[in-house]
């Protein structure tokens, strides 16, 4: 487990751990059932950053100062991803075309669209939701927003399909057990219950079925999943979660 803990930090953020790992692809996917405890360790961290900023500042600026610390944090890893995902399948263009697009490092017009739309998202969610929370439920909700990157990223995880032109690390998704993906979506709904209740299970629900159209899409689309298209689901997890959670909170 320690293992692939240090390599997921190697992987996910942009501290520098200088500790080398031994066939590291091989490890990646040997330890996917820890996944979303790796989200847990990396939420618990910048959550406790949200619960010292709450004494500064009121708790809707603090769930902003949140998205700035995990950009800060990850180098905002998936949102680039999103961004790649948002103007490779939204150019109108073939299979190939769009492997291209997506593979080029430029921001487009439709990737600057769905950073935009994420953002405002986020933060309309979570400016809502924090007036109607205790502190201590909006600092565990915090950690949990940050988990779900990885809780989307296991999700998708569960018999991916994977894109002919991928290679590498990416190639070898196809060949993760399912039981470690389950075991990862399962610590994710203890800790979802426990932090934030049954309105945080009906918001997980949610997100675990939209992955369901959403890997229908891409494979339609790509005939599989790339590095992108994966990453970009970690981001779209969060918001999902977080509208659902919104209107049932509402509700």
């Amino acid at each position: 487990m320690i293992t692939s803990m240090i390599l997921y930090g190697q992987f996910f953020t942009r501290v520098p751990i200088p500790i080398p790992i031994d066939k590291p692809q091989e490890k990646f996917n040997q330890g996917i059932q820890y996944l979303t405890l790796f989200g847990l360790l990396l939420g618990a961290i910048e959550a406790l950053c949200f619960y010292g900023l709450s004494f500064l500042f009121p708790t809707w600026l603090c769930w902003i100062f949140l998205l700035v610390i995990d950009g800060m944090i990850t180098g905002g890893f998936h949102l680039d991803a999103l961004a790649d995902t948002a103007d490779g399948l939204f150019s109108s263009r073939d299979k190939d075309k769009m492997y291209q697009i997506m593979k080029d490092s430029r921001l487009g017009t439709m990737g600057a669209l769905a950073l935009i739309y994420y953002y405002v998202l986020m933060i309309g969610t979570t400016f809502y939701v924090s007036s109607h929370l205790s502190l201590w439920t909006n600092v565990f909700l915090a950690a949990i927003t940050i988990m779900n990157t990885k809780t989307g990223v296991a999700l998708v995880f569960l018999r991916i399909t994977n894109s002919q032109k991928e290679k590498g690390l990416l190639k070898s998704w196809g060949q993760i057990e399912p039981w470690r993906a389950i075991i990862s979506q399962v610590v994710s709904i203890i800790v979802i219950f426990l932090g934030v209740g049954y309105r945080g299970l009906i918001a997980y629900l949610a997100a675990a079925l939209f992955v369901l159209v959403y890997k229908k899409w891409i494979n339609h689309q790509l005939g599989g999943f790339t590095g992108d298209t994966l990453g970009a689901y970690a981001s779209i997890c969060q918001v999902v979660f977080l509208i659902v959670f919104a209107a049932v909170v509402k509700l």
